[in-house]
Parts: structure tokens; sequence; C-alpha cells
């Protein structure tokens, strides 16, 4: 066999040994046991774990190292860096899960309270609207309760001037009664006199008999014309018991007749007034 002159075997086995320098780098850092830095740690990549807030200590270095493509101690990455990140993750999440929770209570709390505030300003409103209203009550029945005086002053002055009081001077002014023995709260003058308020007329007939009162209204005003009112009084235990009421040609002689039409002819006019039955 003819030998090879030692710089054509040279030319030769250079090239070769050039191409293959990286796979053999590579190749002889497993051998002695160090590998690339992982892309990851426990599912996240380092902007993650960043975001996290633990791209510190051992995740800092992983981080680094795969930023320059460096080989690390397979040793160290399993036994110490993986863990120590591994550890600084779990941390970082449990510390975020809290903050969320933390967040959660919070965000729970401000809705109560502004519930609580809410329901405490209806509460006010409804208070406000409620002293609103009593205090609108209070004033409607002062203002009805001045007017019930104000209508009830000239009702009595207009009952004083009636023109029955001049004709009945010397008959003395006893209850009226509607019944024997029962006699009313208003008496027979003021009776004459709120019907003369009613029912303006032309004038009286008085007739007088022996304990007996007769007296006639001639043409009081009414709304179904000018008619005749009559009213006829005997003198009971010092009352004057009314015996008749005649409106026109209507006549109530019992005594619940005689009560419904005196107190339907008062309706309007003082009965309801001075609340005088």
């Amino acid at each position: 066999m003819p030998r090879i002159p030692p710089f054509i075997f040279a030319a030769l086995v250079w090239p070769l040994l050039l191409s293959g320098c990286a796979s053999l780098g590579e190749t002889s850092a497993g051998w002695v046991g160090r590998v690339k830095a992982p892309d990851s740690v426990a599912g996240l990549d380092y902007p993650s774990i960043k975001e996290l807030g633990a791209l510190r200590g051992e995740c800092a270095e992983l981080a680094e190292a795969r930023r320059r493509g460096a080989y690390v101690s397979r040793h160290w990455l399993n036994e110490t860096a993986l863990p120590g990140c591994q550890r600084r993750i779990d941390v970082a999440q449990a510390l975020r899960r809290e903050r969320q929770l933390d967040a959660l209570v919070d965000q729970a709390y401000r809705d109560q309270q502004a519930i609580a505030a809410q329901r405490a300003r209806a509460a006010a409103e409804r208070r406000r609207i409620q002293e609103d209203m009593e205090n609108q009550r209070r004033e409607a029945q002062a203002r009805s309760r001045a007017a019930d005086r104000q209508a009830l002053t000239v009702l009595r002055e207009r009952l004083d001037d009636a023109n029955i009081r001049g004709l009945l001077t010397d008959v003395p002014d006893q209850p009226l009664a509607y019944a024997v023995g029962q006699p009313s709260q208003r008496s027979m003058k003021d009776f004459l006199s709120c019907l003369e308020v009613g029912y303006p007329n032309q004038g009286y007939r008085i007739e007088r008999d022996d304990g007996r009162l007769s007296v006639t209204a001639l043409g009081a005003n009414m709304l179904r014309g000018d008619v005749d009112i009559r009213a006829r009084f005997v003198n009971v235990w010092d009352t004057w018991l009314l015996e008749s009421l005649t409106v026109a040609e209507m006549n109530a002689t019992t005594p619940q007749d005689r009560f419904l039409l005196a107190q339907n002819l008062l309706a309007g006019h003082c009965y309801g007034i001075d609340d005088l039955l």
C-alpha cells in the first residue's frame, strides 16, 4: 500500500474536523454533565415569570443563561435551579391568589357598604317624605281648624242677627227637643235662626197660645221655589218640643221624621259647621 504524505493527509482530515466542531461541542457538553437552560419553568416562560414577580434568584439565573444560550450544570439545574425557581413561582402565585382574594373581599365589603349607604339614604328619604306629609297634614288640620273657627264665628254672627230673634225676644230660649224628655244640643231660637240663614224668607207669622208656639217663615227661598216653612212647638219640661215641621206640603209629625227633616234642612247651613244636633 502506498504511503500518503503527511501534508496530503492533513489536507483531507482538517475540513472534516472543522465541520463537526459544533455537534462535537454539544455532545461533549452532554458527556461532561452540562445542558442548555430550559426555555420555561413550570409551564411559564421567563416574561411570564417576570410578570408574576418571581424573576429573581434561580429564576433570574436561568433566564440569563437562556438568553446567552449558555450551558449549565445538569446537577445544579435539577437539584437547585429548577426546584428553587419552582418555589419562587409557587410563592408568587400564592401571593397573587391572596391579593386577588383580598381584592374580592375588599370589593364585596365596598359593595356591602354601598348597599348599606343606599338603604340608609332611602330610609332617610322615606323619613323626610313622612315628615313632610305629617307636617302637611298638621298644616292642613291647622288651616281646617282655623277655617272651621272662622266659619263658626261667621255663622254665630249671622244667627245672632237673624230677624226671628227680635220677634221672639220675650220667649224663653230653651233647648229644642224632638221627643219628650230628650233635649237636643241646639236651642229653639238657634234652630229657627238656622232656618232663616239657610232659607231667607219674606217675613214671619207667629202664633202663641198657652205654652204653644207656631212660627211660619213665609216664602222661604228654596231650590224648589218660595215655600212656607212652619214649625210648631210646645213647652214641655223646660224644653220646646217640636210637635210638627212642615215644608210646603211635606209634614213631619213623628219624632224620627221631625228629626230627619230638621237635620236635612240644617245640613250645609248649620249642621256640619257647629255640629249640634
